[in-house]
């Protein structure tokens, strides 16, 4: 027989390769360990079963024991709250002189009892003490009655029943403390009244019990919270062992608990029992020796498939173009196959066994190893790549994505990491050509864009330098003439013109040219307070009103400056398009609203309404195109250049008609808060 021949490092998941040989003496090794092991397993159960049989039988006993001691004392207590009411039938009568005669019966029957008393309301009438040696209450002490006994007095008057008090302690000079409980009888006649029997719970275990039961148990009484009221007057205490609590119920609601513990420790072994269990470990070994043969043809078999298992395993792994490494909890490496060797150029038993920091981390990776660990991933996430570099064994850096998934062994515990690694340097490469081209595409159109600018400068600008020039014509002859009092409008004329042409050239240039945003948070509210008085100019020249209004909260991360554009170009393109509306009309609205797009979280709509002519459904098509004009005059470059601020801002620039004439532009951006 040859030994497991050991596996290099690539194959350092599998600790040995099977051999061609089936391994029979470690299986026989194993079969004499697994026999002892079984023997064992009898001998011990069979012992726990009997154990644990003995220890039921024993509590289930204690359990029967507490209950008839509790049905014990509840039958004395029984009798004498029988023969209470029929005293306090008697009292009911008038017949107050059989009082002190039953009552000194029942102290000296009852060895329980303190105290038996007649009183009518809080007024003690009559008294009897239990003779010596039991522990005697005095007047001075029964002057005053507990707050639990006056509870106990107000039930049983009440609902005209019998009613214990809760228990509580009493001291005694020249007596160890002790509780008490008070049993209150309702006495009905002209005024009415209550017997009360004072008893002593530790004298009640004494008496009352069975004494068996208290030879065999620690019992004592206590309440439902765990606490001690009585024990009994000698006893040893318990074992632990054998533990039990059952309620004893006194009249009126009542109960407190009773708990025993039993003096019998720990079920000794049997011996007898020996014999059966040979027996049952002989069966064993018969029923063992018959499934060893059994046993020895499966490990053949499962040997086979092993074999055949990792020779498909290996096979598939040598195909892969992915790289793979697994690395235990402590990040050292316990296996790579042949492509991420083939991906780094270390070899597998370079790899195998390191631990950080690893010979094809770069610089910055061995900076912060954490890049190229696992990451903590909650179950259900999806699962997404770690992009960082590496270093091949030449030195050459190259980006690699790694997927992490948990190592689970066969107890169901993590053993560490399984990465499966991708070499994206073609990936990078053809994004980086791709980036390239859409530059020069971009480019290219601007440049085109360019080309429709001027040919739109060359037209627009044509009418301003004409007039410039046929004002700066009569400029000179008015000089030449003398005519020196029409200058001052010419002048004016001239500067309105030369305005308007650089006003032209501004607004082409700030739509050709990429600005940087400034972006700041912006309440919109303050803005339109900035900017009211500058609208108010522009409407003032057509009679137009304004009215604005700004929801609370409706901030937004944006450029100042551009967005302030954006509304003063919406707003004059409101004013203007009322010209032809009556005056009383004339009303520009803005509304600033606070929106809950659902998931994308809190957007800002900013909303221009006017009551003007509105915009032609052919027209609206083209409403944002570029040098697409509605107005004589226009550039066609206003919305366009509006709708491009919006959206650099990550919003939308919307048209829609108003059901009562004219137009409402809207605005959409995220507001401060928002998913983006």
């Amino acid at each position: 027989m040859s030994p497991p021949e050991p596996v290099s490092g690539r194959d350092t998941a599998l600790a040995y390769r099977p051999g061609k040989e089936s391994l029979f003496p470690v299986r026989s090794l194993w079969f004499v360990a697994a026999l002892v092991v079984l023997l064992a397993a009898v001998l011990w159960s069979t012992l726990w079963l009997v154990h644990n049989y003995e220890q039921s039988e024993k509590q289930e006993s204690l359990q029967q024991a507490s209950l008839v001691a509790a049905a014990t004392i509840r039958s004395r207590l029984g009798e004498t709250e029988l023969a209470l009411r029929g005293l306090a039938s008697d009292l009911r009568s008038g017949d107050d002189a059989r009082f002190n005669s039953v009552a000194s019966e029942l102290l000296a029957n009852n060895p329980a009892l303190l105290r038996i008393e007649l009183r009518f309301g809080s007024d003690l009438l009559a008294a009897v003490d239990a003779p010596q040696p039991r522990p005697r209450l005095g007047p001075a002490r029964r002057a005053g009655l507990a707050f639990d006994t006056q509870i106990a007095l107000a039930a049983s008057r009440g609902a005209d029943r019998l009613a214990y008090s809760r228990p509580y302690p009493v001291e005694i000079p020249g007596e160890l403390p002790f509780a008490v409980t008070e049993l209150a009888v309702p006495v009905e006649r002209e005024r009415r009244g209550t017997l009360l029997a004072v008893y002593s719970l530790s004298r009640m275990l004494d008496y009352f019990a069975p004494a068996a039961f208290l030879a065999a148990n620690e019992v004592t009484l206590g309440e439902v919270d765990g606490s001690t009221l009585a024990r009994p007057a000698s006893g040893m205490p318990g074992a632990g062992v054998y533990r039990t609590t059952v309620p004893l119920e006194l009249a009126g609601g009542r109960s407190i608990w009773l708990r025993a513990d039993s003096r019998t420790g720990e079920p000794k072994i049997i011996p007898n029992l020996l014999a059966g269990m040979l027996v049952a470990a002989i069966a064993g070994l018969a029923v063992i020796g018959g499934l060893l043969g059994r046993d020895m043809r499966l490990r053949a078999r499962a040997e086979r498939a092993l074999r055949e298992q990792y020779a498909f395993r290996t096979a598939m792994e040598d195909s892969l173009v992915t790289g793979l490494r697994a690395r235990d909890r402590d990040g050292v490496i316990t296996y790579v196959n042949p492509a991420f060797c083939k991906m780094t150029g270390y070899r597998s038993e370079e790899l195998v066994g390191l631990a950080p920091p690893l010979p094809y981390w770069t610089s910055e990776t061995a900076d912060s190893p954490g890049q190229a660990q696992p990451r903590a991933r909650n179950p259900g996430d999806q699962q997404q790549g770690l992009e960082t570099v590496f270093r091949r064994r030449n030195g050459e850096q190259f980006p690699v994505l790694i997927f992490d998934a948990p190592l689970i062994d066969a107890n169901g515990e993590q053993a560490g990491w399984m990465d499966s690694i991708f070499d994206i340097s073609d990936q990078k490469r053809i994004e980086e050509l791709s980036r390239r081209q859409q530059e020069k595409l971009h480019q290219n159109a601007r440049m085109a864009l360019l080309g429709e600018v001027s040919s739109s400068l060359s037209h627009e600008l044509n009418q301003p330098l004409a007039a410039i020039s046929g004002y700066a014509t009569a400029c000179r002859n008015l000089l030449a003439s003398g005519k020196q009092t029409d200058l001052d409008v010419a002048l004016s004329r001239i500067y309105s013109q030369a305005e308007r042409a650089g006003q032209v050239i501004r607004s082409v240039n700030d739509f050709v040219r990429s600005r940087k945003l400034d972006r700041a948070a912006i309440d919109l509210a303050d803005l339109m307070r900035a900017l009211e008085p500058l609208i108010e100019l522009q409407a003032r020249e057509l009679g137009v009103r304004l009215a604005w209004k700004a929801d609370p909260g409706a901030v937004v991360h944006a450029d100042r400056t551009m967005l302030e554009q954006v509304i003063l170009n919406l707003t004059r393109n409101a004013i203007e398009s009322m010209a032809s509306t009556p005056p009383e009309s004339r009303l520009l609205e803005i509304e600033i609203s606070l929106l809950d797009s659902g998931g994308d979280g809190p957007m800002v709509e900013i909303a221009v309404l006017d009551r003007g002519a509105g915009v032609s459904p052919e027209a609206s098509k083209h409403l944002f195109s570029a040098f697409f004009s509605t107005k004589e005059q226009g550039l066609g470059i206003g919305l366009s250049l509006c709708r491009s601020v919006v959206e650099q801002h990550g919003g939308q620039l919307r048209y829609c008609e108003r059901e009562s004439g004219g137009a409402r532009f809207s605005a959409t951006i995220a507001a401060i808060g928002a998913t983006t």
